[in-house]
This record gives C-alpha cells, structure tokens and sequence, in this order.
C-alpha cells in the first residue's frame, strides 16, 4: 500500500468514525435529557410520597384522639350512670323518712321546680304582648296578683 492509499483508507475511516461519534453524542444527549425529565418526575413523585405520609400521621393522631375521646365518654355516662343511681336511691332514703313520720310523699316534679316564677314586670310585659282578647283575659285572670302589684294598685 502506497502512502497515499493507505491516507484515503484513514480518511474514510476517521469519516466514517466522526459520523458514528456525532450519532453517540446526539443519543447520550438524548439520554441526558430523559434523565433529567426522569429524575424531576422522581421529584415529584417524593414530594407526593411525604405529603401522603404527612397526612397519614395526622390521621393516625386524628384517630388516636377519637379513641382518647371515646374512652372519656365512656367514663363520662358511667359517672352518669352511678349518680343517676346514687340520686334514685336518695329519693327513695327520702321517701322512707317522710313515710316514716308519718307524712305522704309528694313528687316534685323537676320541670317545675326548675322553672323560677316571672317578675311583676315580666307578667306585665307578656300580658301587654298579647292580642286575643279571651287568652288576655284568662291571663289576667291567672296572674292578677302580679299585674296589679306592678302597676302599683293596692
């Protein structure tokens, strides 16, 4: 081979491997660019994965504290329980002694005796409120006592 053949033999294969380097260098660009894209959806998907978890433990809390609550309501309705029972066996303490001196029991009834009486003032107020002339008068015919001392009648 002649000096000359053997620089068109080199030439054609430095061309041929310039070629394949170019192509080499486009595709590991290519590649770099899928790792990239890769590695910000594997970002993102992290950043899911701890709010995922974030929010699992304060569902695990939320349910700790349901339990917590849970168990004081228990509790709470067998303190309601015991002083039902506590307050039904005074009542019925009570009744032994009134019936043991000899008196009848009365039962007070315990909307009633919560309900304070209406002042002067409020008797006189829900009387001047009314408009049916035959409940006014039946109201006043109920309360008279209270009307007449509000108005300052003897």
């Amino acid at each position: 081979m002649t000096l000359e053949e053997t620089l068109k033999s080199l030439k054609t294969a430095f061309s041929g491997k310039s070629a394949e380097a170019e192509a080499m260098s486009k595709e590991i660009a290519a590649l770099k660019s899928q790792v990239e894209t890769l590695n910000a959806e594997k970002a993102l998907v992290v950043e899911q994965f701890n709010a995922a978890e974030a929010k699992a433990a304060e569902a695990a809390l939320a349910i700790a504290k349901v339990e917590e609550l849970n168990k004081a309501l228990a509790t709470a309705e067998a303190q309601k329980v015991a002083a039902v029972s506590q307050i039904e066996s005074v009542g019925k303490v009570a009744a032994k002694m009134v019936a043991a001196v000899g008196a009848a029991p009365v039962e007070i009834n315990p909307a009633e005796a919560a309900a304070s009486p209406k002042t002067n003032a409020e008797v006189w107020e829900e009387f001047m409120t009314m408009k049916d002339a035959a409940k006014k008068q039946a109201f006043y015919n109920a309360n008279r006592g209270a009307i007449i001392a509000h108005l300052g009648i003897k």
